[in-house]
């Protein structure tokens, strides 16, 4: 079974805004961010092919939401 795993973390490479960085295996799988308003998430090529738990997911996407928007919210 694959483990999954999460980290919110500052992107020095985007002004050290907060992003959702998604690990399987403690490898970096994703990343989730906020693109102008809209929580967007970009998966990276995976050689073999990933079983993603459904219920892990839609907690962290909620999560993810509440966060991101509230640190752009902070901002503006």
């Amino acid at each position: 079974m694959q483990e999954w795993s999460a980290d919110f973390v500052n992107d020095p490479s985007d002004d050290y805004n907060l992003v959702v960085e998604v690990l399987c295996d403690d490898k970096d799988v994703a990343i989730i961010r906020n693109n102008g308003g809209e929580i967007v998430i970009k998966w990276y090529p995976q050689a073999k092919g990933l079983e993603v738990p459904v219920d892990w997911l839609v907690s962290l996407l909620s999560t993810a939401k509440e966060r991101l928007k509230k640190q752009s919210d902070m901002i503006n």
